[in-house]
Protein backbone atom coordinates (compact mmCIF):
# COMPACT_ATOMS: atom_id res chain seq x y z
CA UNK A 1 0.00 0.00 0.00
CA UNK A 2 1.05 3.61 -0.58
CA UNK A 3 0.69 4.84 2.99
CA UNK A 4 -0.76 8.17 4.06
CA UNK A 5 0.66 11.63 3.41
CA UNK A 6 0.63 14.17 6.24
CA UNK A 7 1.93 17.73 6.64
CA UNK A 8 1.42 17.96 10.42
CA UNK A 9 5.04 19.10 10.87
CA UNK A 10 4.85 21.59 7.99
CA UNK A 11 6.67 19.27 5.58
CA UNK A 12 4.77 16.60 3.64
CA UNK A 13 5.83 13.05 4.60
CA UNK A 14 4.24 9.76 3.63
CA UNK A 15 4.12 7.19 6.41
CA UNK A 16 2.75 3.69 7.09
CA UNK A 17 3.30 2.34 3.59
CA UNK A 18 3.62 -1.35 2.87
CA UNK A 19 6.88 -3.15 2.27
CA UNK A 20 7.64 -4.56 -1.16
CA UNK A 21 7.12 -8.27 -1.68
CA UNK A 22 10.05 -10.57 -2.31
CA UNK A 23 10.39 -11.82 -5.86
CA UNK A 24 10.03 -15.41 -6.97
CA UNK A 25 11.82 -15.91 -10.26
CA UNK A 26 11.73 -12.17 -10.86
CA UNK A 27 11.92 -8.71 -9.37
CA UNK A 28 10.97 -7.78 -5.83
CA UNK A 29 8.45 -5.04 -5.14
CA UNK A 30 9.20 -1.45 -4.19
CA UNK A 31 8.19 -0.29 -0.72
CA UNK A 32 6.09 2.85 -0.36
CA UNK A 33 5.68 5.45 2.40
CA UNK A 34 8.61 4.24 4.49
CA UNK A 35 8.23 0.58 3.51
CA UNK A 36 11.36 -1.40 2.67
CA UNK A 37 12.00 -2.88 -0.76
CA UNK A 38 11.59 -6.56 -1.59
CA UNK A 39 14.55 -8.43 -2.99
CA UNK A 40 14.91 -9.89 -6.48
CA UNK A 41 15.16 -13.66 -6.74
CA UNK A 42 17.40 -14.02 -9.75
CA UNK A 43 21.13 -14.66 -9.89
CA UNK A 44 23.39 -12.84 -7.46
CA UNK A 45 20.67 -10.39 -6.41
CA UNK A 46 18.96 -12.92 -4.14
CA UNK A 47 18.72 -12.01 -0.49
CA UNK A 48 16.71 -10.49 2.30
CA UNK A 49 14.55 -7.42 1.72
CA UNK A 50 15.29 -4.04 3.29
CA UNK A 51 13.87 -2.81 6.59
CA UNK A 52 11.13 -0.20 6.80
CA UNK A 53 12.26 3.38 7.51
CA UNK A 54 12.58 4.33 11.18
CA UNK A 55 9.77 6.54 12.57
CA UNK A 56 7.48 5.98 9.58
CA UNK A 57 5.67 2.76 10.50
CA UNK A 58 6.43 1.41 7.02
CA UNK A 59 6.44 -2.35 6.46
CA UNK A 60 9.58 -4.39 5.91
CA UNK A 61 10.53 -5.70 2.48
CA UNK A 62 10.14 -9.38 1.69
CA UNK A 63 13.02 -11.75 1.05
CA UNK A 64 13.40 -14.19 -1.82
CA UNK A 65 12.82 -17.88 -2.10
CA UNK A 66 14.27 -19.70 -5.08
CA UNK A 67 15.14 -23.39 -5.20
CA UNK A 68 17.10 -24.18 -2.02
CA UNK A 69 17.88 -20.56 -1.12
CA UNK A 70 15.38 -18.88 1.17
CA UNK A 71 15.93 -15.41 2.64
CA UNK A 72 13.88 -13.70 5.28
CA UNK A 73 12.00 -10.44 5.08
CA UNK A 74 13.05 -7.49 7.22
CA UNK A 75 11.32 -5.71 10.06
CA UNK A 76 8.99 -2.78 9.64
CA UNK A 77 9.96 0.75 10.65
CA UNK A 78 9.13 1.91 14.15
CA UNK A 79 6.10 4.10 14.61
CA UNK A 80 5.91 7.67 15.87
CA UNK A 81 3.35 9.92 17.55
CA UNK A 82 3.23 13.55 16.38
CA UNK A 83 1.39 16.09 18.51
CA UNK A 84 0.66 19.61 17.26
CA UNK A 85 -0.56 22.33 19.65
CA UNK A 86 -0.70 26.08 20.23
CA UNK A 87 2.48 28.13 20.84
CA UNK A 88 0.80 29.20 24.09
CA UNK A 89 1.74 25.87 25.69
CA UNK A 90 4.94 24.04 26.59
CA UNK A 91 4.98 20.25 26.67
CA UNK A 92 6.55 18.10 29.39
CA UNK A 93 7.49 14.47 28.72
CA UNK A 94 7.63 11.96 31.60
CA UNK A 95 7.49 8.26 32.35
CA UNK A 96 9.88 7.29 29.56
CA UNK A 97 8.42 9.43 26.76
CA UNK A 98 11.18 10.89 24.61
CA UNK A 99 11.69 12.98 21.51
CA UNK A 100 14.89 13.11 19.47
CA UNK A 101 14.33 16.65 18.13
CA UNK A 102 12.24 18.00 21.02
CA UNK A 103 9.56 20.66 20.75
CA UNK A 104 9.56 22.47 17.37
CA UNK A 105 7.82 25.69 16.30
CA UNK A 106 5.89 25.98 13.04
CA UNK A 107 4.15 29.34 12.66
CA UNK A 108 1.54 29.79 15.39
CA UNK A 109 1.83 26.16 16.48
CA UNK A 110 4.37 23.84 18.04
CA UNK A 111 4.78 20.14 17.37
CA UNK A 112 6.75 17.27 18.82
CA UNK A 113 7.58 13.81 17.49
CA UNK A 114 7.53 11.23 20.27
CA UNK A 115 9.31 7.91 19.73
CA UNK A 116 8.70 6.05 23.03
CA UNK A 117 5.82 5.41 25.40
CA UNK A 118 5.21 7.55 28.45
CA UNK A 119 3.20 10.52 29.69
CA UNK A 120 2.82 14.01 28.23
CA UNK A 121 1.39 17.15 29.81
CA UNK A 122 1.15 20.82 28.89
CA UNK A 123 1.58 24.01 30.89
Amino acid sequence: GNGTASSITGTPVTRAGGGGGGGFQGSGGTGQGGGGNGKNSTGSSQGSGSAGTVNTGGGGGGGTSLHTNAYSGKTGGSGIVILRYSNDYTITLAGGASSTAGEQTNGTDKYIEIQTTGTVSWA
